[in-house]
């Protein structure tokens, strides 16, 4: 069976904007499906009120938030008061440095990673600095961009507290291990691990019980949905952290990490990436008793094949251009290579050829992405950076076909 692209496009009305346009930045924030701007449009037009009062629309208001809480949950496969639903992935690594880091003494130890978006690097080295606390960092190979878990078991330590590191890239666009790495972790140390899934979770929603991580965030907002960042915080580790919340609401594990307290219809928005899912599933499999967490990764064996049939030909071209770096992994044959695409023009600036492409109707930017440690260590100039394609499964042959058309006009 192969993901029924024709299908995929049709929940997607941007896509019908301008058909001769390929996007390509979908890692900075996807198109959002159709189902979720039908809940977005409800909630504001009829049910814009204060919520979770007995009236209705408040009632109304408070059950759509819920259900948008409690699908995630089961979608994650974890207890609905281990998710926190808060305004963006920084916004949410941000409060819980402050929750994670406020025990943290001289003497402790934290590792992170050079490969990181800087919302799961720097605020946790801000933090050690502030506490005098060590920080360790797990370097990335300096060829490829890549981490290798041999040389991160040297870094941990009696009194490593927290791992901290990213499901995927977003510049290197390969995925990392992270069920074996957090194995390797806990094997080896008492440390805690929090994953930052934010460029891998448009390719795969996952079991984070499986994954046995700790703490694990991800922005909706590239998942297809309204802007809201998701976090899992283990229930076991909930009375180890400091509340972040008003003091009355101390104690409530879905509020103790969202000071802001909750986007109502963005909240309620996030319910449609999940009806789209369901929608996909539907189509392909039919109806199906299986749990929400299932039925994802049924979703996610069709998407996997279809993304790798979409960024193999782009990593084929580009790897065999001598005038260009590729970043990470050259190939998909691993399944691990996420259609997240990273170069450095060697004969032009980054700037120039992504204008060129832009020229050419490829929606591409270039840049650090947020990722200014990776891109410095591995010997690249930040403020020109990089040309980054990054496609999602809603992208079809056309759109690669553009692309290759694109490149080979922008380099003559």
């Amino acid at each position: 069976m192969k993901l029924d692209i024709d299908f995929v496009r049709s929940q997607f009305d941007q896509l019908n904007d301008n058909p001769e346009f390929v996007f390509a930045s979908n890692a900075g924030g996807s198109y959002v499906c159709n189902q979720a701007n039908q809940v977005l449009e409800h909630y504001n037009r009829h049910t814009r009120v204060q919520p979770y009062s007995r009236f209705s629309p408040s009632a109304d208001a408070g059950a759509a938030m819920d259900r948008a809480h409690q699908g995630w949950a089961a979608a994650l496969n974890i207890d609905p008061d281990e998710l926190t639903i808060g305004p963006s992935t920084s916004m949410n690594t941000y409060v819980m440095a402050q929750a994670i880091g406020d025990l943290w003494m001289p003497g402790d130890e934290i590792i992170v990673t050079n490969q990181d978006h800087e919302a799961n690097s720097g605020v946790w080295r801000r933090k050690a600095y502030e506490k005098g606390a060590t920080i360790r960092q797990w370097e990335v190979e300096p060829d490829s961009g890549l981490l290798d878990i041999e040389s991160l078991l040297p870094l941990l330590r009696d009194n490593t507290r927290w791992v901290f590191f990213t499901h995927c890239s977003n510049i290197v666009g390969t995925a990392n291990p992270v069920a074996e790495i957090t194995s390797a972790i806990k094997a080896n140390s008492s440390a805690r691990v929090f994953v930052d899934a934010v460029a891998y979770a448009p390719h795969h929603v996952s079991d984070l019980k499986a994954l046995a991580v700790d703490a694990y965030a991800f922005s909706l907002y590239k998942v297809f949905g309204p802007h809201q960042g998701l976090m899992y915080v283990n229930r076991d580790i909930h009375g180890d952290l400091t509340s972040q919340a008003h003091y009355f609401n101390s104690g409530i594990p879905t509020k103790d990490f969202n000071p802001a307290g909750p986007q109502h219809a963005q909240v309620a928005g996030c319910a449609g990436v999940l009806d789209y899912f369901d929608a996909l599933h539907r189509h392909h499999f039919g109806d199906s008793d299986g749990s929400r967490n299932s039925r994802l990764d049924d979703i996610h064996r069709l998407i996997l094949q279809h993304e790798n049939e979409l960024a193999e030909p782009i990593l084929d071209f580009l790897n065999n251009r001598p005038e260009l770096r590729l970043l990470g992994k050259s190939h998909t044959r691993d399944n691990d290579r996420a259609p997240t695409i990273a170069f450095r023009p060697l004969e032009q600036s980054a700037e120039s050829l992504t204008h060129s492409l832009q020229d050419s109707g490829i929606g591409t930017e270039h840049g650090n992405f947020y990722a200014h440690r990776l891109i410095t260590d591995l010997g690249i100039d930040p403020d020109d950076g990089v040309v980054r394609l990054s496609l999602v499964h809603y992208g079809n042959q056309d759109d690669v076909n553009r692309i290759l058309q694109a490149l080979e006009r922008a380099l003559g």
